[in-house]
């Protein structure tokens, strides 16, 4: 054998050994960790608590109660009770028909995502619709699309609703891109601008970054006021799950 073919064999053993390592993420670079949260790295302030000064006051005297004495006959008449005034506000309640009331009273009508742009990290995407599809084994799983994000407008919210509209996308895949590769980078009151399908913009804020389990749906549940909440992949890629261990969850409420 020559010593080209030789050589030819060594590096293919070597290339297969490497091959092998890289799936079980022991070759160098095969594990991607993703950087954390901006927002995450900051020292959030702690919240103020209102302290209150009570100054003494003098205790006065009990004034002795006067008990009215009832005529011959007849009965004294209980006095009414005044029912005590709820402190907090009553939970939000939407009617099933909030977005007909809206075109009714009118206001803009809701609508799907065509397009977002988050100027800080110079994101500008289209957005296409998607819903729910069967993995290689028939799971079902939420879809994603390659270079561009998806709304999940017949599952969530619309753009516009009141509910919570959710938007996903990539971070960092070979075929099917990293639309949302820098979302990592986004802080707190940062701007998010959504259009819809009916050439609308609307404009919202950021109030909440986090890290959250793939597992872990509740970030997708309806709720009361309109909200946006952008997902995707966070934390390390591991190359025998095929899978990142969490998800960058981005809250934005309308400014």
């Amino acid at each position: 054998m020559s010593r080209l073919g030789t050589a030819l064999i060594v590096l293919g053993l070597l290339a297969v050994a490497y091959g092998g390592a890289w799936q079980l993420g022991l070759a160098p670079g095969s594990r991607v960790s993703l950087p954390p949260p901006v927002a995450l790295e900051k020292p959030r302030p702690p919240t103020p608590v209102a302290t209150a000064i009570v100054e003494p006051i003098a205790a006065a005297a009990p004034t002795p109660a006067v008990v009215p004495t009832p005529a011959a006959g007849s009965t004294l008449a209980a006095a009414p009770t005044v029912a005590a005034v709820p402190t907090a506000a009553p939970a939000h309640l939407a009617p099933a028909d909030a977005s007909d009331r809206d075109t009714a009273a009118g206001e803009a009508p809701p609508g799907y995502a065509v397009r977002l742009a988050i100027p800080s990290i110079k994101l500008d995407t289209p957005v296409q619709q998607a819903g729910i599809v069967e993995d290689a084994h028939g799971n079902p799983v939420w879809q994603t699309l390659p270079f561009v994000a998806v709304h999940y407008g017949d599952l969530t919210a619309l753009i516009g609703q009141a509910g919570n509209a959710v938007i996903a996308g990539h971070v960092v895949t070979l075929n099917e891109g990293n639309v949302f590769r820098f979302l990592y980078q986004l802080d707190l009151d940062d701007q998010i601008q959504v259009w819809d399908d009916h050439e609308r913009e609307r404009d919202y804020h950021v109030v909440d970054v986090r890290l959250v389990p793939p597992t872990d749906t509740s970030v997708m549940n309806p709720t009361p006021d309109e909200t946006l909440t952008l997902i995707t992949c966070g934390g390390t890629f591991d190359p025998i799950s095929r899978e990142f261990s969490d998800r960058l969850i981005v809250v934005a409420k309308p400014v």
